[in-house]
């Protein structure tokens, strides 16, 4: 047998460093971390409406919208624990975009609370935008390790660009420029000739206007919709946009008038004028109505016929129409325009043949235009309308022959209910899940056949039984029309019928109840670190589609594992009840869906909401839940393995790792058990170190919250005495067991080879 060798073990512990391989230790167990953003940023922009915004924000990226030229500034306040050093700004992007440090030169270091600026500029105005990336590398050291990253900006320089273009009522825009002139035709005195003057941004960003100078409340020039404007509070107008201003222009005597408007820009320095200008002329008009052969002198305020017209077949068929020319002279001793022509309601009546520039009638000139009559499928009968030629008015009158559709409904054995068209077909009410009808009835009340080629609504009323009908005069057909609400509150659609439109109309009533249900799973004392099988079941099955969500929330002093979760992901899960179902289908997955318990001791509650598919409310007021509880237990110890092994003949030292959890999140003491390899002896086998201190740190920290009661414990162990020549220390050792307790007992032996 060999020599007995002395061995003496010695350990040490170091709490802070305890902390740290912890740390390190679940770090690596679940994942690397999210690089921290430790800057407050507050942005400043110079906007273009003269009044700087500010905003303070604690993430990157982060787009800020300015007016070229001009600038923002942004203030990075460090809110880290150490230290962070900046580099100079850059740019990617936009050539015209400039970014540099304010009174500073990088690189920039910045301690908790301080701050440093840069400046962000551009450029001349232009029509598209200028747009870059502003990046501001920075390393920083935490725990040691240098980080690095950056603080990101997206900047964005528009500009507005204004111009000006002007119609009369024939629609047809002119530019104009910024000392121009916009002249009315000769108009008739005591009349009103309009123009539009429209204020035109094509720019890349809004532009704003200060201040609008219009004619006096005397001129014969007056303004509509003018938006109001001051320098304090400008009027703004986006890009792209366009923002009409409406001239009206009344002459009184026989005489040649002017007058200005003023607009100030906020991006030009100098008012832009445009000049008005008009006269007024006195004429007198006569009347006279060509209708095939026949001419027929009228005045104002008289009638002029149209012939009568076949009115459509169906909504579809092409109309037919009918018209006459109305012929007008100036008989007058002045000049005068004639600035409106039209007809109303248009259609069935309407003006064709007229100019594109409202004519000018000299004395003894004459003008000629055609009213038209093209009634439509519904307007059976005789139709009434008015013509207006300036202020001169006339009633129009056609006849349309044909076919007409009248409608009325009923429902549950009451009387028929007349509705026009327009009208409204009336629902009783109806629960949210269940249906009711109406007979709707067309009846033709014209005097020629007609056929019923074209009915149609939508959701949620529906069609039953119609089928393309031919009715002559004065026969009827009948159609269901059922209502089925998806939702509570009343319901509206359209119900068109050979392109005649009624409205329908239902209120959607409360669903009923949900039954009662039993949710299925874990209870009591559940273990650690498992998985338990979720399900839910109707006790009785529900008439629509119920959809849902199960919830998950955990309690407990020792705070909550974040892994506590559903295996979908998260704490929530979707869930539907098919109609007539029971049981809910998770996720899309079936009807189980697993739950992940974590490691840390804490009460664990499931508590599940409905609604209908359309989203009504079917939680019960005090819905049952599931609830179960992780137990504090003894830890749990996992793995353990050797690292760091260097030994001499009279000097060694290894590295005891072991991983586990704790669900009382606190560790007392390490117990270790040496095992001697075969011939040799141990002065000392067994070891105890305490833990209670960097546990305490470890599991009060934020940090330890993401890792629930796993842990890592790095242990190094020294060794002294002698071994026989040619060996080592580590020799004398074959293997170590461990075991760690805590305040509720002591876990199970875990044990590694140290050869």
């Amino acid at each position: 047998m060999r020599a007995a060798a002395l061995v003496r073990v010695a350990h040490t512990l170091l709490a802070a460093s305890l902390l740290a391989v912890l740390g390190a230790g679940l770090g690596r167990a679940q994942g690397s971390g999210t690089i921290p953003f430790d800057f407050n940023l507050t942005i400043t922009v110079n906007n273009s409406s003269g009044q700087p915004s500010t905003e303070t924000v604690n993430t990157n990226n982060d787009t800020v919208n300015f007016t070229a030229p001009g600038s923002f500034t942004v203030t990075a306040t460090y809110t880290g624990s150490t230290s962070a050093t900046l580099s100079a700004p850059t740019v990617q992007g936009s050539v015209s975009i400039a970014a540099a440090w304010s009174n500073a030169t990088p690189p920039i270091m910045l301690t908790p609370g301080q701050f440093a600026t840069f400046k962000v500029t551009c450029c001349t105005p232009t029509t598209s935008s200028a747009n870059a990336e502003i990046s501001v590398p920075y390393t920083e050291t935490i725990a040691g390790n240098t980080i690095k990253n950056s603080i990101i900006i997206i900047a964005s320089a528009t500009s507005p660009n204004f111009s000006l273009a002007y119609a009369f009522s024939n629609n047809v825009f002119q530019p104009v420029a910024c000392g121009g002139t916009i002249t009315f035709a000769p108009t008739a005195l005591n009349t009103t000739a309009t123009a539009t003057l429209d204020i035109i941004n094509s720019g890349s960003g809004p532009g704003y206007i200060t201040n609008f100078t219009v004619p006096s409340s005397t001129s014969p020039f007056q303004l509509e919709n003018v938006p109001p404007a001051t320098t304090a509070v400008p009027y703004q107008v986006l890009a792209g946009a366009v923002q009409a201003i409406g001239i009206q222009y009344t002459p009184t005597a026989v005489e040649n008038d002017t007058g200005q408007v003023t607009i100030n820009f906020q991006s030009a320095p100098s008012p832009c004028t445009i000049n008005l200008a008009g006269s007024g002329a006195t004429s007198t008009y006569t009347y006279e109505v060509v209708s095939g052969t026949t001419t027929t002198p009228v005045t104002p305020g008289g009638t002029i016929t149209l012939p009568a017209v076949p009115v459509p077949t169906s909504a579809t068929a092409t109309p037919s129409n009918s018209s006459v020319v109305v012929q007008v002279k100036n008989t007058g001793n002045a000049s005068g325009v004639i600035n409106s022509i039209a007809a109303t309601p248009d259609p069935p009546f309407g003006v064709t043949g007229l100019l594109a520039t409202p004519p000018t009638l000299k004395p003894g000139d004459s003008e000629n235009f055609s009213v038209t009559f093209t009634p439509t499928q519904t307007e059976v009968g005789v139709q009434k309308g008015t013509l207006l030629v300036g202020n001169d008015m006339f009633t129009l009158m056609g006849t349309g022959q044909g076919s007409q559709l009248s409608f009325a409904y009923s429902s549950a054995g009451s009387a028929p209910v007349s509705v026009g068209q327009g009208g409204v077909v009336v629902f009783p009410n109806t629960q949210v899940s269940q249906s009711s009808t109406v007979n709707f009835t067309v009846t033709n009340t014209g005097t020629t056949p007609t056929t019923v080629t074209s009915v149609g609504t939508s959701a949620p009323f529906s069609l039953g039984n119609f089928s393309p009908t031919t009715l002559n005069g004065g026969l009827s057909m009948t159609f269901l029309i059922t209502f089925t609400p998806t939702v509570a509150g009343p319901q509206g659609q359209t119900l068109v019928v050979n392109g005649i439109s009624v409205t329908l109309q239902g209120v959607g009533t409360a669903p009923p109840a949900l039954p009662s249900y039993t949710l299925s799973g874990p209870s009591g004392t559940v273990g650690a670190a498992s998985q338990s099988t979720i399900s839910l079941t109707l006790n009785n099955p529900y008439p629509a589609e119920v959809d849902g969500v199960l919830t998950l929330t955990t309690s407990g002093a020792l705070g909550t594992d974040q892994s506590v979760q559903f295996t979908s992901g998260g704490r929530t899960v979707d869930f539907v009840i098919p109609a007539n179902g029971t049981s809910a289908n998770f996720a899309g997955q079936g009807p189980q869906i697993q739950l992940q318990t974590g490691t840390v001791a804490e009460t664990v509650t499931l508590t599940p909401s409905f609604a209908t598919a359309s989203g009504i409310p079917l939680t019960p007021a005090n819905p049952p839940t599931l609830q179960f509880t992780i137990a504090p237990s003894a830890p749990v110890l996992e793995i353990a393995s050797i690292t760091g092994t260097s030994g001499s003949q009279t000097a060694a030292s290894f590295t005891l790792v072991i991983s586990g959890y704790t669900t009382t999140r606190e560790l007392d003491t390490l117990t270790v058990t040496l095992t001697p390899a075969s011939g040799f002896n141990l002065a000392s086998s067994q070891v105890s170190v305490p833990l209670s201190g960097a546990s305490s740190l470890w599991f009060q920290s934020t940090a330890s919250q993401a890792f629930g009661g796993a842990f890592v414990v790095n242990e190094t162990f020294n060794l002294t005495g002698t071994a026989p020549k040619n060996e080592t220390l580590l020799q004398a050792i074959a293997s170590i067991s461990a075991t760690i307790s805590n305040s509720v007992g002591t876990s199970s032996a875990v044990q590694t080879n140290i050869q």
